[in-house]
């Protein structure tokens, strides 16, 4: 444990490893901190982005590969924002050299890498957060909230979704030895995560999916780059049927293949004394066997991001405040292994056309 660490008076050194989109999120978020936090180290294998990066924390050392950066295991808290096939060796080697770790998401290319990392946080005596940001929007408090205050009861079925109507651009998530996966592992595993914490996180018993590849035969001018087209295998529609503990239901449908004008998020879920959703916020209370709407009556009711960046920021103003205190951050190891538990279940069974269960190896 270094001086300071459980109530630590210094500012928390931090490193960034990826300077690419998601590296610049995270580095305006740390810049909103700069009363507790002090970005130490930049890193990106691309001399133009790291240079970029660099020009507005000229204190900061850079480096071209993360052993490099690592090295002096002098920081505090380092933000993996590579993309998915190199997660489990860069976070394995910031936690062996004393950081904590945020890592984007997807957290790994399959569960044993997760277990690995999991098992490395362990041993260090550190934490991992993983990029799945949606929970931190203040609307899923709020709904997060009354699910565990009781008042809407016991929740038994969700459906969640997330429609884009383009390939993502922020990355190579077309080639899955990559990115681990398409629509799925890239944009649907965000509502996946906040529709389960709001739920209590509930484990998963049994999973069927289904995936389809439209691109890049349907608008193929909406990939990003020539290689994104060229080298294309892996879905953009996802769909599953996910069984969970204490009697609930899930549906999760996420695609990149939609007509809409901009992108779709949000979930609903029916409990015993109401139905709630995401996007717009939304809750329906039986009272009585009248349908009331209770949505003003809770809205505004707890802090967070009301959209995708204010949500990354608070994720991280978050995680920076747990790991000041002492107090534990937002998901668990449990948590995390679960959301990987389902990515590889989702992919296993629409390979094989057969549900998947899970019950039977009940996470630790």
């Amino acid at each position: 444990m270094r001086p300071g660490e459980g109530g630590m008076e210094r500012k928390l050194r931090v490193g960034i490893i990826g300077c690419g989109a998601m590296g610049q999120n995270h580095i305006k978020a740390y810049g909103l901190l700069e009363d507790v936090v002090e970005i130490a180290a930049l890193c990106d294998f691309n001399a133009e982005r790291l240079q970029s990066a660099a020009q507005d924390w000229p204190a900061a050392r850079t480096a071209a590969d993360c052993a490099t950066l690592l090295g002096p295991a002098d920081l505090d808290l380092v933000s993996v924002c590579t993309m998915p096939q190199t997660h489990c060796e860069i976070t394995v080697a910031a936690l062996e050299a004393g950081a904590n770790v945020l890592c984007e998401k997807p957290f790994a290319m399959d569960l044993a890498q997760a277990d690995q990392m999991l098992d490395a946080a362990q041993l260090a005596g550190r934490h991992i957060q993983v990029g799945t940001n949606m929970r931190h929007m203040r609307d899923a408090g709020i709904l997060r909230n009354l699910v565990a205050s009781g008042a809407v009861g016991r929740p038994a079925y969700i459906r969640a979704w997330t429609y884009y109507p383009a390939i993502p651009w922020w990355g190579l998530h077309t080639v899955k030895r990559i990115s681990a996966g398409g629509a799925m592992a890239s944009t649907a595993i965000h509502i996946l995560d906040a529709a389960l914490w709001v739920a209590g996180s509930p484990d998963p018993l049994t999973v069927s999916g289904s995936t389809h590849k439209l691109f890049p035969r349907k608008r193929l001018e909406t990939a990003p780059s020539s290689e994104a087209r060229d080298s294309y295998d892996v879905e953009d529609i996802a769909v599953a049927h996910i069984r969970l503990s204490d009697d609930i239901s899930l549906i999760l449908e996420g695609t990149w293949a939609h007509e809409l004008h901009q992108s779709q998020y949000s979930f609903e879920m029916i409990c015993e004394g109401g139905t709630i959703s995401l996007s717009p916020l939304t809750i329906l209370m039986d009272e009585g066997g009248e349908i009331v709407d209770r949505t003003k009556d809770y809205a505004d009711s707890t802090a967070g991001g009301d959209g995708w960046g204010e949500s990354v920021d608070w994720q991280i103003a978050r995680f920076v405040t747990a790991i000041r205190t002492g107090e534990a951050p937002s998901q668990t190891p449990r948590e995390l292994r679960n959301l990987q538990r389902i990515q590889d279940a989702i992919y296993q069974s629409a390979s094989t056309g057969r549900e998947v269960r899970l019950d039977a190896e009940m996470p630790s």
